[in-house]
């Protein structure tokens, strides 16, 4: 049998190049390209957290967050944040303490740590809820992070931080954004930033 006959062929060349193409496609599928750089490096911050302790860049630097600002006596889009961070909580029962959950109140004249301890049992949530006074809050949310404030207009999203505490991605509360966080937030969890 004449090898260059076999490798002539049209249906073996098709089958080789397929092969190779599979290959090709597999590796570069698996190939992992850095992040983007961060929409905001985050100075350090702190609040206090429903039990009246400081709580901020100290207690989260090595996770990856996703936090949500809210206040309690929303009637709106709050309830829905609230609903969204406990689906995508769940999510990640199983990654120990590499992710934190963490909401903001934007209105800590009302939202003193009773009210949000109040709030986090009436609402089954077991994750950090933060306040303090209303210029602490303003330099946190408006100066460090960037992010709108107002009790008419603040962030009606999901907010992801990386290990170092800087601001990665910005989610939506429907099914695919918050696929997308959970995807977003498991790859800085299997790959830290230093």
């Amino acid at each position: 049998m004449n090898i260059r006959k076999i490798f002539l062929n049209p249906f073996v060349v098709a089958f080789l190049f397929g092969i190779l193409g599979l290959h090709l496609i597999r590796t570069i599928g698996e190939r992992r390209f850095p992040p983007p750089p961060p929409l905001v490096e985050v100075p350090a911050w702190q609040l206090i957290d429903q039990n009246e302790k400081p709580y901020g860049t100290q207690q989260l630097t090595g996770k990856v967050v996703i936090a949500d600002f809210f206040f309690t006596r929303c009637p709106t889009i709050c309830p829905q944040l609230t609903r969204s961070m406990k689906e995508v909580q769940k999510r990640f029962l199983n990654h120990g303490d590499k992710a934190a959950f963490v909401s903001i109140s934007i209105d800590p004249d009302f939202d003193t740590p009773s009210v949000l301890r109040e709030y986090r049992s009436k609402n089954e949530t077991n994750w950090i809820y933060l306040t303090g006074k209303k210029e602490e809050i303003l330099e946190v949310v408006e100066g460090k992070m960037k992010l709108a404030m107002g009790s008419a207009h603040h962030v009606a999203e999901l907010v992801l931080f990386d290990q170092n505490g800087n601001l990665r991605a910005k989610f939506g509360t429907d099914p695919t954004s918050l696929a997308a966080l959970e995807k977003a937030a498991k790859y800085f969890i299997e790959h830290p930033v230093n």
